[in-house]
């Protein structure tokens, strides 16, 4: 809850990582943030998920390379699940058609291993509001990839889109702005321009009106009569 006078809850974070070196800084950064809950860690993939189903945390932030397995391999399950955490890759590796293949799996954004205390706890905190995070350097790299690599078929690019993505197109095709769309959807405003981004990059779409002109043409939504 947000309003004045209660404490806006902790977003609460489980570490899937092989290092236990890493997993233990992490914790360790974590708890010394009143925001920021350290819920549990795991260095396997199978680990991972007995824990994720049981802590039912905000966010994992995931190892892309594990020692058994990708960390790849676990982002379907863990984005299909209901109520299904955020998922913030970690990675030593600046692969970007790697880093454009986790976004399009339903990650919300990559961090660098080497990134900064300060850089790590500014991509949880936008990950855990709903928002994409990725490091300005690989940014428009990352974009490149993603447009480049997308499905050519309109309807594989829209079956990349989430539940709630293709809500949200459906209420822009409406005409409804970002504050009407959180309000029907009882969500926040924040939030909605998170989804946004990710649906922009998954259908390799530049603005609103091209979203709009798609949602109609596809029949996810109808004009708003006048």
């Amino acid at each position: 809850m947000t309003k004045t006078g209660v404490e806006r809850k902790a977003i609460r974070v489980v570490v899937v990582d092989d290092h236990t070196l890493f997993r233990e800084g992490v914790r360790l950064i974590l708890e010394l943030e009143r925001d920021l809950a350290f819920a549990g860690e795991a260095a396997t993939v199978e680990d991972a998920v007995t824990l994720i189903e049981s802590v039912r945390p905000d966010l994992v932030l995931l190892d892309l390379r594990l020692a058994e397995a990708r960390g790849l391999d676990l982002l379907p399950r863990l984005v299909s699940t209901s109520g299904a955490p955020r998922v913030l890759i970690v990675t030593a590796f600046a692969d970007e058609p790697v880093i454009a293949d986790a976004i399009r799996l339903g990650a919300k954004g990559v961090v660098p291993k080497d990134a900064s205390r300060d850089t790590l706890l500014s991509a949880i905190r936008t990950v855990g509001a709903g928002q994409l995070w990725l490091p300005p350097e690989l940014t428009a790299r990352v974009i490149t990839n993603l447009t480049r690599s997308a499905p050519s078929s309109l309807a594989d690019r829209l079956g990349q889109l989430t539940a709630r993505e293709r809500e949200i197109v459906a209420l822009v095709g409406e005409g409804l702005k970002n504050r009407e769309i959180a309000e029907r959807l009882a969500i926040a405003e924040k939030t909605i321009k998170g989804h946004l981004t990710s649906i922009f990059l998954k259908l390799g779409l530049r603005d609103r009106l091209e979203l709009a002109l798609l949602a109609i043409k596809t029949h996810l939504a109808s004009p708003k009569e006048r």
